[in-house]
């Protein structure tokens, strides 16, 4: 499903890149997912997280304290996963269906 969707993403104009942020276990990247997590840290309003699970936004909490989540934007497909994003300190988090359409409607927000 996820390839799916990242697929549909970009075929809608999107620019994709993957995360492993959920597992039973905080998810160890290798260089090339680190570089995309540190430029998300560096310009998060620049970036938009798509969350699908509770653990995910705890896990990005425990990896970058610091990383002024305040400025950063998540996208969550469950009012659990919501409350999950915005105590991890995200400034903007919006609930949507779990769906490609609503992501893609979400990203076309104003002030996005």
């Amino acid at each position: 499903g996820r390839n799916w969707m990242g697929d549909t993403l970009r075929a809608a104009g999107a620019e994709v890149a993957y995360l492993t942020a959920y597992r039973r276990v905080t998810p160890v990247w290798d260089a090339a997912a680190q570089a995309t997590f540190d430029a998300a840290c560096a310009e998060p309003g620049a970036f938009v997280w798509l969350l699908s699970s509770s653990e995910a936004a705890r896990h990005l909490a425990a990896l970058a304290p610091p990383a002024g989540w305040t400025a950063a934007q998540a996208l969550a497909t469950h009012p659990r996963i919501a409350e999950a994003a915005r105590a991890a300190g995200f400034g903007r988090v919006d609930l949507i269906a779990p769906s490609v359409q609503a992501v893609v409607q979400a990203l076309r927000m104003p002030g996005r």
